[in-house]
C-alpha cells in the first residue's frame, strides 16, 4: 500500500514537472465553426504543444505522425487545408544560432479568426441583453399602465357615479319645473349634487313644488338654511319639520287660537308649513 502510495505521489510530481499545453476553451468549443475539421483540430493541437514544449516552429508530418494515428500524407493534407483556410501560414524567421533563414509555422490567422468568433459572440450577448432590457422596460410599462388604468377606471368609476346621480337629479329638475334647463342652471345643479347629499337637493326641489316656487335661488336657499343648521340628511329635516310644527302649535294654544291639526288634503297643509318655514 505504501508503495502504491510513493508511486502515485511521484506520478503526481513528473506530470507537473512536464508542465501543461494551455488551450483556450475558445478555440475548442468553436473550431466547427470556424470550418476546423476534427483531424485538422488534432494537427492543430500538436502543434501548439510542440511549439510550447519542444519549441519546434515548423515541424514536418513525420514528426506530427509519432503523436497520432494518421499517416503522413493525411497529416500534410491537413496542413495544407489549414494553410488554404487561412487559418496557418508560414513566415520565414532567422535562427539565433545558424543565422539562418527557416520556416515557421504562424498562427496569426487563427486567432484573427478566433477574435472574429469572440467579437460575434460579444455583439450577440449584446443584443441578446438589449433585448432583454426592453422586453424588461415592456414589461414594467405594462405594470405601469396597469396600474394607471386600474386608478383610472377607479377615479371613473367615481365620476361616473356621480355624474349619473347628477344626471337624474338634472332629469328631475327639468321634469318638475316642465322645461329644458340653462346649461347656467344645469352647472348649478350639479354643483349642489357635489355641495350636497342628493337627497336633500331632491328634497329642497319638492318643497319649491309645494311652494309653487319654480326657483333655483330659491332652493339654493332652503340648502344653505340646512347647511347653516348643520343639516346633513333627510331624517333631520323631518325632525326640524316636526320640532316647528310642534313649537307652532304651542304658540297658537298659547294665544287662544284654534289649531286644526291634520287635513283632508294634505298637500295644501303641506303648503302652509312650507310656506312659513321656506318664505322668501
Amino acid at each position: 500500500m505504501a508503495n502504491r502510495t510513493n508511486l502515485i505521489a511521484e506520478f503526481g510530481r513528473d506530470l507537473l514537472a512536464q508542465g501543461y499545453t494551455s488551450i483556450p476553451n475558445l478555440l475548442l468549443r468553436s473550431y466547427r465553426s470556424i470550418g476546423i475539421s476534427d483531424r485538422e483540430m488534432v494537427v492543430l493541437l500538436h502543434l501548439i504543444y510542440l511549439r510550447s514544449e519542444q519549441r519546434d516552429w515548423h515541424p514536418v508530418a513525420e514528426s506530427l505522425y509519432t503523436l497520432m494515428s494518421s499517416s503522413t500524407l493525411d497529416i500534410d493534407a491537413s496542413l495544407t487545408q489549414l494553410q488554404e483556410k487561412k487559418v496557418l501560414s508560414i513566415d520565414q524567421q532567422i535562427d539565433a544560432e545558424t543565422l539562418e533563414l527557416m520556416p515557421v509555422y504562424n498562427l496569426e490567422g487563427l486567432f484573427d479568426k478566433l477574435a472574429e468568433v469572440w467579437a460575434l459572440e460579444k455583439n450577440n450577448e449584446y443584443e441578446e441583453q438589449q433585448k432583454l432590457f426592453q422586453a424588461r422596460q415592456e414589461r414594467d410599462r405594462k405594470a405601469n399602465d396597469s396600474r394607471s388604468r386600474g386608478a383610472l377606471l377607479t377615479a371613473s368609476a367615481g365620476t361616473s357615479s356621480i355624474s349619473d346621480t347628477a344626471s337624474k337629479v338634472y332629469k328631475t329638475f327639468e321634469n318638475e319645473f316642465g322645461r329644458p334647463l340653462s346649461p347656467i342652471e344645469g352647472d348649478l345643479i350639479i354643483g349642489w349634487c357635489d355641495q350636497f347629499p342628493v337627497e336633500l337637493v331632491i328634497e329642497a326641489l319638492r318643497l319649491s313644488v309645494i311652494h309653487g316656487t319654480f326657483n333655483l335661488r330659491y332652493i339654493e336657499r332652503i340648502l344653505q338654511d340646512w347647511q347653516r343648521k348643520n343639516i346633513r340628511c333627510l331624517r333631520e329635516v323631518r325632525e326640524m319639520e316636526e320640532a316647528y310644527l310642534e313649537k307652532k302649535a304651542i304658540v297658537n294654544r298659547t294665544r287662544g287660537r284654534n289649531t286644526r291639526i291634520g287635513s283632508n288634503k294634505a298637500d295644501s297643509a303641506k303648503e302652509d308649513k312650507y310656506r312659513d318655514l321656506y318664505s322668501i
